[in-house]
């Protein structure tokens, strides 16, 4: 029989050869990059990744606060991705998970949400898309690799800035606006993506109009154990501005259909017809008109109307309703002081909801509900060298909560190579429309469930290597519940703690690698066991459900921008905990590659072939909710196969 410890221990040495390749592989390159630096000056383009995520004005990703990631698409596309979650994977902490109707969900350093992304708000192109109080994870990470310029993703909260549901992480989905160019790609299971970005430019009168769509169908695609399912989704987006006038749409439709496994309960015999014939759809869209000015250096400010719709239906549970947000900030540089004052007033409206699962209310129509939310940042320059962020946010919630929420983050250049950056916020989540009723009638005040969390980073950067470590540790309390779960009573809470990893080499002009590994342990209530006979539940919990023991990534890059280019991705996940402490699931491993060709003389051309688990692992996606742990197998090996041609002189 193993012991707990014996467990521990070879849990512990599993990870020795991964973390001792990823310390090698860091000091090798350290190494090589001294030697080679003064070669390798044109490769700065590494370190200049830009966003405005974190404080909402523009720094490179490795100055701002907190832990900040930017994906650029054309290399993902290498490396095999096909949607924006397949790119997703290869930050470190970020677990990526499919569910039985191929809905795409994440879990964050180790803790398991399994609605809204999990905890994560996902931005496309700036702009909210999913509507977080119903319960549901958006499509928009399903999007097509070729519709993407880049991903940003911040890792820990971000309601900071970001507000309600920024909680776990947040993402942001920058889509392509650059060229004009169409194309097609087909793959496994009948799978058909067709896709077009375009752009207009008039100098003359400062006009521009651009965007980009595609629309994916497929049969037996990406769904659980390849059975029979038919899936379309469609994407859009536009942006255009006149002057300092500029208005944004973000827009998706998908509907699925098919086989779906029946859960099986915890302790109960299987269903007798393990299958049973459902569908899936989501329409959501999100439009902004902005009015900005621009004065001397930093000094800006933006007014701004934005009207979200979103509807969402499956067999169990439907939500429609509209999100309309008026706001306004401004940014002024006082000396060595960059000052962040932003006000947005939000109505929150259902128009229909129901839900037969048991976890909320029959049906609900016509509620509605206002947020006020006030923010204040603060940049200032202690030195030349030292940086403070400190930023307070305020938001009510008609009827149910309201809370401050604070952030302070500190970055030390100590010289030109090597950063410290250390970081406190918290965020918040409101309840979602099943926690938020019982029966039809509101349920009243509900504290917001509040997460509380700590990290440090330390950089190294030359011109061709970066090397990022970060620990971290955070905290979950106030957890929100439908009324009558039993958990509930116990006041759980989650205690979470990890580090991360990341290496980027540019060997040579044409050979680059990239590295990462992460393990993080979080203690969650949820997973708490309940004595019987009225004895008091054990309040520290068990492993979070599903958190996996470590995530690595290795991926090769070679002749980027060339006529021959492509890429290979090893993506790992360890073993998962299941409920309990000695209960285990197996991980996979992944080996995922890319090829593309651009002939020399017709380089608007542009042909590109993937292959996606060309091994043939069995992937199993373990997916948490009120009938216990559901697992989802993803065994088939993809391949696609894509050509695009660019046109009009970008």
């Amino acid at each position: 029989m193993t012991t707990r410890t014996e467990s521990h221990s070879r849990r512990r040495s599993s990870r020795l050869p991964l973390v001792a390749l990823l310390l090698i592989g860091m000091m090798t390159g350290t190494a090589f990059a001294e030697e080679q630096e003064p070669g390798l000056d044109d490769l700065l383009q590494l370190l200049e990744q830009e966003t405005e995520l974190a404080t909402q004005t523009k720094q490179n990703a490795d100055y701002v606060p907190g832990t900040v990631s930017v994906l650029q698409a054309d290399e993902l596309r290498l490396l095999g991705a096909r949607t924006a979650l397949d790119g997703i994977a290869l930050v470190p902490g970020l677990d990526v998970q499919r569910n039985r109707f191929g809905a795409a969900t994440i879990r964050m350093r180790s803790v398991d949400f399994f609605f809204n992304a999990g905890n994560i708000k996902v931005l496309v192109d700036g702009l909210p898309i999913s509507r977080e109080a119903a319960f549901q994870s958006s499509a928009v990470l399903l999007m097509p690799i070729e519709q993407l310029e880049r991903i940003e993703v911040i890792r820990g909260p971000g309601s900071g800035v970001h507000g309600d549901f920024a909680y776990m992480g947040l993402i942001n989905l920058v889509t392509r606006h650059d060229r004009n160019l169409v194309g097609l790609n087909v793959g496994s299971g009948s799978r058909t993506n067709a896709y077009g970005v375009f752009r207009i430019d008039n100098a003359q009168k400062d006009f521009h109009f651009s965007g980009n769509a595609s629309d994916w169908r497929s049969d037996r695609y990406d769904t659980s154990d390849g059975r029979d399912n038919d899936e379309r989704r469609s994407f859009l987006n536009l942006q255009a501005s006149w002057g300092d006038i500029g208005f944004k749409l973000v827009a998706l439709d998908r509907d699925f259909s098919g086989l779906v496994p029946i859960p099986r309960r915890t302790g109960q015999p299987p269903p007798p017809v393990p299958y049973s014939l459902q569908f899936q759809r989501e329409r959501s869209y999100n439009a902004e008109l902005r009015r900005e000015w621009h004065g001397e250096g930093d000094d800006r400010g933006a007014l701004w109307f934005q009207h979200q719709y979103a509807n969402y239906e499956r067999e169990e549970a439907s939500f429609e309703g509209p999100r309309d947000e008026l706001g306004g900030n401004l940014i002024r540089r006082w000396g060595r002081h960059l000052v962040l004052a932003q006000l947005q007033v939000v109505r929150l409206k259902i128009d229909d909801a129901t839900d037969f699962t048991g976890n909320g209310p029959p049906v609900l129509a016509d509620e509605s509900r206002r947020m006020t939310s006030l923010t204040l940042q603060d940049q200032v320059d202690l030195r030349d060298n030292l940086q403070l962020t400190a930023g307070l946010r305020w938001d009510d919630l008609d009827g149910i909560d309201s809370a401050l929420t604070p952030r302070v983050a500190a970055l030390w250049q100590i010289s030109d190579h090597h950063l410290l950056k250390a970081q406190y916020a918290e965020g918040f989540r409101s309840p979602t429309y099943q926690e938020s009723y019982v029966g039809d009638s509101q349920r009243g005040p509900v504290d917001f469930e509040r997460i509380r969390s700590s990290e440090i980073s330390y950089i190294y950067r030359t011109p061709s290597t970066v090397f990022r470590a970060t620990g971290f540790s955070h905290k979950i309390d106030h957890m929100i519940f439908p009324v009558g779960v039993p958990i509930a009573d116990s006041e759980p809470e989650i205690d979470g703690q990890g580090v991360e990893f990341e290496l980027t080499r540019q060997w040579t002009p044409w050979l680059r690698t990239l590295a990462s590994w992460s393990t993080a342990n979080a203690m969650d209530g949820r997973s708490a066991y309940i004595p019987v006979g009225g004895q008091p539940p054990v309040r520290f919990g068990a492993p979070s459900v599903g958190q996996p023991e470590e995530l690595a990534n290795l991926s090769l890059l070679l002749g980027e921008g060339r006529t021959w280019s492509g890429g290979i991705h090893w993506q790992h996940v360890g073993r998962r905990t299941n409920r309990g402490i000695e209960a285990f699931e197996d991980g996979y491993d992944l080996l995922n590659l890319g090829l593309s060709y651009r002939p020399e003389r017709e380089p608007r051309l542009r042909v590109d072939f993937g292959v996606r688990n060309a091994l043939e692992e069995r992937v199993t996606y373990l997916e948490t909710g009120t009938t216990g742990l559901v697992r989802n197998n993803y065994p088939d090996r993809l391949w696609s196969v894509g050509v695009s041609w660019a046109f009009g002189g970008r």
